[in-house]
């Protein structure tokens, strides 16, 4: 299969991982268009934690754990390959060494399939050197048009 340039390295990733695991994709910026068009390229789902689990909660979101998060992303597992965006909407909550934490735990976890998730805020947090990392550098993402803007 042929993928854009910037998604080619991903891809090589995941099938070096069996096509299984959590990878971290860090953005150079906020692109919900380019999480939609990575979930596309590789045939995974997409997924939107903040509309799917946080909103329904309104004001009770920020009392989600983390552990509540390792369960939505282990029922996405268990159905396929997914691209979760929005986790960072959680994250916000929780302070900087909690989320570090995490993301290293999230790396060394079992998914039963490929489960990634875009990372731009808290990028400062994500191990600098992990085989399940991928830092997508500023200049391959393609320029995102005016009509992408309104919509995401």
């Amino acid at each position: 299969m042929t993928y854009p340039d910037w998604v080619q390295p991903i891809a090589e990733t995941i099938r070096h991982n069996d096509s299984k695991g959590g990878f971290l994709v860090v953005f150079p910026e906020y692109r919900p268009d380019q999480f939609v068009a990575l979930a596309r390229h590789l045939g995974f789902k997409a997924f939107d934690y903040r509309s799917e689990v946080m909103s329904p909660l309104g004001w009770n979101a920020d009392q989600l754990s983390l552990d509540d998060l390792d369960v939505t992303l282990r029922n996405q597992a268990s159905e396929g390959g997914t691209v979760i965006n929005n986790v960072e909407a959680l994250l916000s909550t929780k302070a900087a060494k909690e989320c570090a934490t995490w993301m290293g735990e999230f790396l060394r976890k079992d998914w039963t399939h490929s489960i990634l998730l875009p990372i731009v805020v808290h990028a400062a947090q994500v191990p600098m050197t992990h085989e399940r990392v991928h830092r997508i550098p500023d200049e391959t993402l393609p320029e995102q048009s005016f009509i992408n803007r309104l919509a995401f």
